[in-house]
């Protein structure tokens, strides 16, 4: 299909369809795209605006084009689309305490964009060397149940947009696609988004995409994230389905803590330093932090039968000792 006709519709504020959208991603990822038709499309998608099916569609071709790795039908992932306001690195602690409660993580996520440390800086900064080797991020999930998939990697299509996304400046469609493409194929997700006017289309996009069970969410603050000081626009997937629902720090036994528990290192080593205490230390704000986005990724897992549940669980991981054991394994796993 040619270029020029797939742009034409977005000019027209049309709805790509299935076949079109497809197509457009193909031009996209496959470097047959020039960069200005690249550009051109990127700000003809941001003015529209992307509904679910094509979400959906634009998701299936990154899909079909990553370079897949099969981990089981039970991994989880928790990630963000970024661009919220800034934190420290809350998914990527969340993640381990979720991992020393059992739950088998296959952590989909790339080097800081908007943060002043992206999971990949942190993980880095923690001691564990970012690999890109499919056998060896295999062997690190079988010893550690837990893996970082680095995007590139996973996704060389995307270096084609790269340098017209860097020069546009501006959230773009990618931002959304990037959670949507775990390369392990996770069925079941957590996802933040920047944007509350997101978490519908990233929902339905997940249902259409066949998640089991996932979970799309924006806090009132802004974070992209379970916000732990106020409440959480989100959006549950289960089995096809999709409902909303405001969430609050009480639906995880938490009152809400203050805003100034979420800021975030000025480097990667002030990252790590705070992804350590919070995932050792329970008394700690920081913890109290993780605690909502942890929980939620144990009910992902079907470790618990609601968030409270979990929270109890991801309480008790925590000051055991599990979840800082759990980073140990996976950075001795790493290198």
């Amino acid at each position: 299909m040619p270029f020029p006709d797939l742009i034409q519709p977005l000019l027209e504020q049309r709805s790509l369809t299935s076949e079109e959208a497809t197509a457009l991603m193909g031009w996209l990822l496959d470097g047959e795209a020039t960069e200005a038709q690249i550009g051109g499309a990127i700000t003809a998608l941001r003015i529209k605006g992307v509904n679910s099916s094509e979400l959906a569609s634009f998701a299936e071709a990154l899909r079909s084009r990553a370079i897949s790795l099969d981990l089981g039908d039970d991994v989880i992932d928790t990630c963000g689309t970024g661009g919220g306001i800034a934190s420290f690195n809350i998914s990527t602690a969340a993640a381990f305490v979720a991992a020393g409660a059992g739950a088998r993580i296959a952590k989909h996520g790339n080097r800081s964009v908007t943060s002043k440390c992206g999971s990949a800086d942190v993980l880095e900064a923690l001691g564990a060397p970012i690999s890109a080797d499919l056998k060896k991020s295999r062997d690190i999930f079988e010893q550690a149940g837990i893996v970082f998939l680095f995007a590139p990697a996973h996704h060389p299509g995307m270096k084609h947009v790269g340098k017209a996304r860097k020069e546009l400046g501006f959230r773009s469609v990618f931002n959304q696609l990037g959670p949507l493409a775990n390369p392990a194929r996770a069925r079941r997700q957590m996802i933040g988004v920047y944007s509350s006017e997101l978490v519908e289309p990233m929902a339905e996009a997940l249902a259409k995409l066949g998640a089991e069970r996932a979970l799309v969410v924006h806090g009132e603050d802004g974070l992209d994230e379970i916000s732990p000081c106020v409440g959480t626009k989100a959006a549950f997937v289960m089995h096809g389905e999709v409902r909303t629902r405001r969430l609050t720090p009480g639906d995880f036994g938490n009152q809400g803590i203050s805003a100034e528990a979420l800021a975030p290192g000025e480097s990667p080593a002030e990252n790590a330093a705070i992804l350590r205490e919070a995932i050792s230390d329970v008394h700690s704000d920081r913890s109290r932090a993780v605690l909502p986005s942890a929980s939620a990724a144990i009910w992902l897992a079907g470790l618990a039968d609601d968030f409270v549940q979990a929270r109890d669980i991801a309480l008790s991981v925590i000051k055991s000792g599990l979840a800082t054991a759990k980073l140990a394994t996976y950075v001795e796993a790493s290198k």
